[in-house]
C-alpha cells in the first residue's frame, strides 16, 4: 500500500534505522530549545508544538492586579460597616464616668498648668514691652501687640470668681462631667447605655450626624490593608532569616511551635509599632468634635502634619507615652489568637473534624477570655492616646466629644490604677462609705458585650455548619 504523500511525516522511517532513536523516532536534533516545547498530542506519536512567550505571564498578573483590587475594596467595606460599631465602642473606653466622691475635676488640671500659663503670659508681656504704652485708641484698647485681657488675666483675679470658675484660658471649669450647665455644646452626655445608645446619640447631636458614625473609617481601612501586607512579608523574612519552616504551615501541625510563634509574634510587634501613628491618627478622628468651630484635625493627613509639628515629631510620634501601651497590646493580642488553636489541641484534645461542636465552645471560651485580657490594655491605650501633652500658644486645642479625665494618666499602671478606683461603679448614698467603695473593673470593660456578642454569634454559625456536616456523614 503506497504511502499518503500528504502527511507531513510520511517519508519518515517507521522502524529504526542507522542513527534514529527507537523510542523517539521523529526526534530532529536542533528543534527543541528554549522557546519550544513539545507536547504529547492524543494520537500516538503526535507532537503539538507549543511556543512559551509572556502573554500568559501578562494573564497572570492582570488576574492578580483584579484579586488585589477585588481584596481592597471589600476590605473596604467590611470596615465601613463595622465603622459605627467601632466608633461607638471607642466613644464608651475613652470617656470619663467617675464615682461622685472621687471626680477629679478641672480645677486640678489647671492648678497643674499654672505655672506653664504664667511662663507663657510672660513671654507675651515681654514680646510686647517694646511697644508705646502711654498710645491709646478709642476704646482705650494697647496697640496691635497687647495681648487679650483674658490671655493675661489670671484664674485667681476676683472677677471670674464672681461668676463661674474658669482656667488662666479663660475656659469653665467643670465641676463634674454629669454638670449639664458647664456641659460644651458640642459634647455629648455621658454614654451608660452600651455601643447602640453611642451611635442614637451621634445621630442627634448637633454637627455630628450619621458621617460621624465613619470618623477614622479611611484610616482605619489603610492600616489594615498596610498591616495585612507588612506582617506576613516581614514573618517570611524572618523565619528564612532563622532557617525555620514556612510560615503558611499552621503552628498546630508543627512539633516545635516556640521558634515560629517568637517570628510570628516579633513580625506582629514590629509592623503594630511602624503602624501606631495611623491607631493615634484614628482615634483622634473619632474622640474629636466634628463642629467645625471646635474641630483640631480635619483629616488623617492634617492630623499627621498638625502632631509631627506640635508634640515633638517623630520622637514624640513614636516614643512618647504610648509606646508602652503600644508594644503591650500589639505582643499580647497576637500571642492570644496565634495560642488559641494549639491549646484547644494540644491542651483539651480536641479535633475540630471529630468533634466541632466541642471545638466551638472551647474556642469560645478562649476568645472570651482573650476579651477579659486585652479589652483593659484596649481601653488604656485609647485613653492614652488622647493626651496630648503640649501646649501650643494660639493652636486650637483638642474639644472631645465626650468627656475626658481632665488630669493625664503617667503611665499604664496608673492608668489602670485609676479607673477601677475613680470609676468603678456608683455608690448608693444610704450606703456608709468605705476605703474600697466604687472601686470595680466597670471602666475598663466598656465595649465588652459588643465583642462578646459577636463571638457568641460566630459560635452558633460554627456549631450549625458542624452540624450540618455530621448530618451528611451520617
Amino acid at each position: 500500500m503506497p504511502a499518503d504523500q500528504s502527511h507531513p511525516f510520511a517519508t519518515f522511517p517507521a522502524a529504526p534505522g542507522k542513527g534514529v532513536n527507537g523510542l523517539r523516532p521523529y526526534y530532529t536534533p536542533g528543534l527543541l530549545n528554549d522557546n519550544y516545547t513539545p507536547i504529547v498530542g492524543q494520537g500516538p506519536g503526535s507532537v503539538v508544538p507549543y511556543y512559551a512567550n509572556d502573554h500568559d505571564d501578562l494573564i497572570d498578573s492582570r488576574a492578580a492586579a483584579r484579586e488585589l483590587v477585588n481584596f481592597t475594596v471589600l476590605k473596604f467595606l467590611t470596615t465601613a460597616i463595622s465603622c459605627p460599631f467601632e466608633v461607638s465602642k471607642t466613644l464608651l473606653q475613652v470617656q470619663y464616668m467617675p464615682h461622685e466622691d472621687v471626680e477629679v475635676t478641672a480645677a486640678a488640671a489647671s492648678a497643674a498648668s499654672k505655672e506653664d500659663d504664667e511662663q507663657h503670659q510672660q513671654q507675651q508681656q515681654d514680646f510686647s514691652s517694646d511697644e508705646d504704652e502711654d498710645e491709646e485708641d478709642f476704646y482705650g484698647s494697647r496697640h496691635e501687640a497687647e495681648p487679650a485681657p483674658t490671655a493675661t488675666m489670671s484664674h485667681e483675679d476676683p472677677e471670674f470668681k464672681k461668676s463661674m470658675a474658669v482656667d488662666a484660658s479663660g475656659y469653665v471649669i467643670r465641676k463634674s462631667v454629669y454638670d449639664d450647665a458647664t456641659r460644651p455644646a458640642y459634647q455629648l452626655k455621658p454614654l451608660d447605655g452600651g455601643v447602640w445608645q453611642g451611635i442614637g446619640r451621634l445621630l442627634k447631636q448637633p454637627h455630628e450626624g450619621w458621617s460621624s458614625l465613619f470618623k477614622g473609617q479611611y484610616t482605619n481601612w489603610l492600616y489594615e490593608i498596610m498591616h495585612l501586607f507588612l506582617q506576613p512579608t516581614l514573618e517570611g523574612s524572618l523565619n528564612d532569616m532563622f532557617d525555620l519552616y514556612d510560615d503558611t504551615i499552621p503552628l498546630v501541625h508543627l512539633d516545635r511551635v516556640g521558634p515560629n510563634l517568637a517570628t510570628l509574634v516579633g513580625s506582629n510587634l514590629i509592623v503594630g509599632f511602624l503602624l501606631s501613628p495611623l491607631e493615634l491618627i484614628r482615634t483622634r478622628l473619632v474622640v474629636q468634635s466634628a463642629s467645625p468651630l471646635h474641630r483640631k484635625y480635619k483629616g488623617p493627613m492634617d492630623a499627621l502634619r498638625t502632631i509631627l509639628a506640635e508634640e515633638g515629631g517623630l520622637r514624640g510620634l513614636y516614643l512618647s507615652h504610648n509606646l508602652i501601651p503600644t508594644v503591650l497590646f500589639h505582643t499580647v493580642v497576637p500571642l492570644l489568637q496565634n495560642t488559641t488553636p494549639l491549646i484547644i489541641d494540644r491542651v483539651f484534645h480536641i479535633s475540630a473534624n471529630d468533634s466541632p461542636f466541642l471545638y466551638s465552645l472551647a474556642e469560645l471560651g478562649l476568645n472570651t477570655l482573650e476579651i477579659l485580657i486585652t479589652l483593659p490594655l484596649d481601653t488604656i491605650r485609647k485613653r492614652m492616646q488622647c493626651q496630648i501633652r503640649t501646649r501650643t500658644p494660639g493652636k486650637k486645642r483638642f474639644s472631645p466629644v465626650v468627656a475626658l479625665r481632665p488630669v493625664p494618666y503617667t503611665g499604664v499602671a496608673d492608668a489602670c490604677y485609676r479607673i477601677v478606683k475613680e470609676e468603678g461603679g456608683r455608690r448608693k448614698r444610704k450606703h456608709k462609705r468605705t476605703m474600697f467603695t466604687g472601686w470595680g473593673l466597670r471602666g475598663l470593660y466598656q465595649g465588652f458585650s459588643m465583642q462578646f456578642s459577636s463571638n457568641v454569634m460566630l459560635f452558633v454559625m460554627h456549631a450549625i455548619n458542624g452540624v450540618d456536616d455530621e448530618y451528611e456523614d451520617f
